[in-house]
């Protein structure tokens, strides 16, 4: 595919240090979301990523000291991704002289800008608790991606323990990007860790490493041919169609409050051996995790719905998140350019219909192969369409025009209203020790995850595998749901997936 032949894209020099370029569909997408919602005081699917790592106390030596060689070792990791990674300094304005959106990146001008930069975007957190609790405190997003290192609440004489967690706006960066930053961030700080007299780079030619939008990153055409303009329209009628005449299948939320609250995550993980009886069970299935596990949330949905005098027929409807950096031209397909938005959300929905029994039956249905294969393998297909369209990528920009919110001008706009019939989505991670490495010199990490910020009503499923355990993690509103209640929907979908792929053993998470 050729590159598109305007050159809005590229960045520029607009004045000295100043670097800017325009943003493409699915970065203004994110922006546009968080601008939304900005009189919430927070920031629609901003990104956090976590990852836990432990360093060994040196004989001789106390945790204090290795934890101040070790955050040295960080900070210096983190200028030096600044300078291979510039992007990961820059943000998106409205410049509303030409009345759109621009990404900008400044370089230093100084050594006290320098460090100034590092002293807003590395924070150390004052309070020793775990990360997750922290991630769970609304913590703040600024206006520029930060490290924040979370200390637990107790010392170890013996190993420095921490937790590592990125902020960042998600017209910055996305998830796969945010995994692929903890690895070139880590293997660094190793490097950086070792050496007593640790050499910084020169800023000012580290402009040339800024990561080009997904359309041109991928070569993805300008505009749609006319025969992919009607394709465009047909797949706008068919999503349209589906709400029509038949209930849509949500989870339930808690109508009684209007404005969300904080985001939340909570997650339950399986064990090595449970994992490897679900990962076997799928290949001989010709299925994915992700499939079962979407198939699962599908049902899981549907033993949600109240129960009512007679059963009735409900709709799940559905998406695919796909990350496009293995679609993207070399080197943007590399961890070389990880402070991008490189994925795309499938325009064409997918539907599962669904028999909600009535009222007088169990809230949970038993699930059989009978009923789960033939859902998983719908779903299937609809993946496998998407990953081998080989027109798909023509469309990216357009699906994701289609849900820009216009800039509503310089005061924070209405809070738009919840929606009445939010999704229960998946996006799945893989495996995730094929992006990062268990051991990093004297580092060692673990747990590591991404989410983005849910202001909405909806759930957002995550999926990975780390170390050989699948974790099902899900993001959620407090405002709309509680902890127990989500737990308990991650818990039934483990049992259906379980029960539906015949696996026979106990299913107790």
């Amino acid at each position: 595919m050729a590159i598109p032949a305007d050159d809005r894209f590229e960045w520029k020099l607009t004045k000295p240090g100043r670097w800017e370029r325009d943003t493409d569909e699915v970065e203004e997408f994110y922006t546009s979301l968080a601008k939304a919602y900005e009189g919430t005081g927070r920031v629609f699917f901003a990104m956090t990523g976590f990852i836990s790592f432990s360093v060994p106390v040196p004989p001789g030596t106390n945790s204090l000291e290795t934890e101040k060689r070790v955050q040295q070792a960080l900070k210096n990791a983190w200028i030096r991704l600044r300078f291979d990674h510039p992007t990961i300094a820059s943000k998106v304005q409205y410049d509303p002289a030409q009345q759109k959106y621009k990404k900008t990146y400044e370089t230093f001008t100084d050594s006290t800008s320098q460090r100034q930069w590092l002293d807003d975007t590395f924070c150390v957190v004052s309070e020793r608790m775990s990360g997750l609790d922290w991630c769970n405190l609304d913590p703040p997003v600024p206006a520029l991606p930060t490290l924040f290192l979370v200390k637990p609440p107790a010392l170890n004489d013996q190993v420095f323990r921490a937790d590592l967690v990125l902020r960042a706006r998600h017209d910055i960066i996305d998830g796969m990007g945010t995994l692929l930053l903890f690895n070139n961030i880590f293997s660094l700080a190793a490097a950086a860790y070792e050496q007593t007299d640790y050499e910084l780079p020169q800023f000012g030619e580290e402009w040339s490493n800024l990561s080009p939008p997904l359309k041109v990153a991928a070569g993805i055409p300008a505009a749609l041919s006319p025969e992919h303009e009607q394709q465009m329209r047909g797949i706008l009628e068919h999503n349209a169609s589906l709400k029509e005449g038949i209930q849509t299948a949500s989870p339930p939320f808690q109508r009684q409050i209007a404005l969300p609250g904080k985001h939340q995550r909570v997650a339950v993980t399986l064990s090595e051996d449970k994992t490897a009886t679900l990962l076997e069970k799928c290949r001989s299935l010709r299925l994915s995790v992700t499939h079962a596990y979407h198939a699962a949330i599908a049902l899981a949905v549907r033993d949600l719905q109240e129960r009512k005098e007679s059963k009735r027929m409900v709709r799940y409807i559905s998406y695919c998140l796909v990350n496009e950096r293995h679609r993207c031209k070399p080197p943007y397909s590399t961890a070389i350019h990880p402070a991008s938005v490189y994925h795309s959300v499938s325009g064409r929905r997918f539907t599962v219909d669904l028999t909600v029994p009535e009222l007088g039956s169990s809230n949970a249905t038993p699930t059989d192969e009978e009923e789960f294969l033939p859902i998983a393998e719908h779903i299937r297909d609809y993946y496998l369409d998407v990953r081998d369209n080989k027109d798909y990528m023509k469309f990216i920009p357009a699906f994701w025009a289609m849900s820009i919110f216009p800039y509503p001008g310089p005061d924070p706009p209405a809070i738009p209203a919840r929606n009445e019939t939010p999704s229960a989505s998946i996006s799945s991670m893989g495996v995730l020790d094929k992006v990062i490495r268990h051991n990093y010199g004297s580092f060692s990490v673990d747990n590591p995850w991404v989410t983005g910020e849910e202001l909405g009503t909806g759930l957002g499923m995550f999926l990975d595998t780390w170390k050989g355990r699948l974790t099902l993690s899900a993001a959620y509103n407090d405002a709309w749901h509680g902890k127990e209640e989500v737990l308990d929907v991650l818990n039934r979908c483990n049992d259906i997936a379980f029960q539906g792929l015949g696996i026979r053993e106990a299913t107790s998470f």
